[in-house]
């Protein structure tokens, strides 16, 4: 999504094509499973909430219930406007995605719990929550907006090991929210995995979007800065 990044969803795709098709089975798949009954066919998520519940401890929980926060509205918005702005001194069609992506993620997520209304996993959390358990609105804005981080700071940056520092940063991110959801009992295993498939999915047709465009950028900025090994 940005000049030469060291890793984009379209270079997954080509080294390994099965990838989409898999990731858009898996969620329908998992999707469909949330809808019946409660989520009943999904089998193995009432036995990793209660073997998420049975290893808590203190300071697991305190981990839990901090990294669950960067996927809050509270920290995505904020985060994102700043990946915008940054994005749009560069790259005026990667500010433009940014802004509708941060805007379209909480109508997904409207749309598939009313479609879905699967319930949350009941008793033993730690935290308070509200709607339908399908799919998880923490885990989809985190990984909808803490993925923009690579190719922004590709658009500045072209030391791959900043990149790849990018990258490794913002999947961290990514993967401790979808942890501290079930772990803190609000969601299930199926729900977190889901999530990570959808926002997957819509952030290759992001990048496909912008691969089909002509870069459009701000002349009066120079380019990136550092040099490629």
């Amino acid at each position: 999504m940005a000049d030469d990044p060291p890793l984009t969803i379209a270079a997954v795709c080509r080294r390994w094509p099965v990838v989409v098709p898999l990731a858009l089975v898996v969620t329908v798949v998992f999707g469909v499973g949330a809808a019946i009954d409660g989520g009943r066919p999904l089998v193995w998520d009432v036995a990793i909430t209660d073997a998420a519940v049975a290893h808590r401890t203190a300071w697991l929980d305190r981990v839990a219930l901090g990294v669950t926060q960067l996927g809050a509205w509270t920290v995505v918005v904020p985060i994102g406007v700043a990946l915008a702005v940054l994005a749009a001194r560069r790259s005026t069609d990667l500010a433009v995605v940014i802004v509708v992506v941060l805007a379209g993620r909480p109508l997904l997520t409207l749309l598939l719990k009313e479609l879905i209304d699967r319930p949350r996993p009941s008793g033993a959390r730690l935290v308070g929550a509200t709607g339908d358990a399908y799919p998880s609105g923490h885990v989809l804005a985190a990984a909808m907006t803490w993925a923009f981080l690579p190719p922004v700071v590709a658009l500045y940056i072209r030391r791959r090991a900043i990149w790849w520092a990018a990258v490794a940063g913002a999947a961290a991110v990514v993967a401790a929210v979808a942890w501290s959801r079930v772990w803190l009992g609000v969601h299930w295993t199926s729900d977190v995995v889901a999530s990570l498939l959808l926002a997957f999915l819509a952030l290759a047709l992001v990048e496909a979007h912008l691969a089909g465009r002509p870069p459009r950028r701000r002349s009066s900025d120079a380019g990136p800065t550092g040099s490629k090994p």
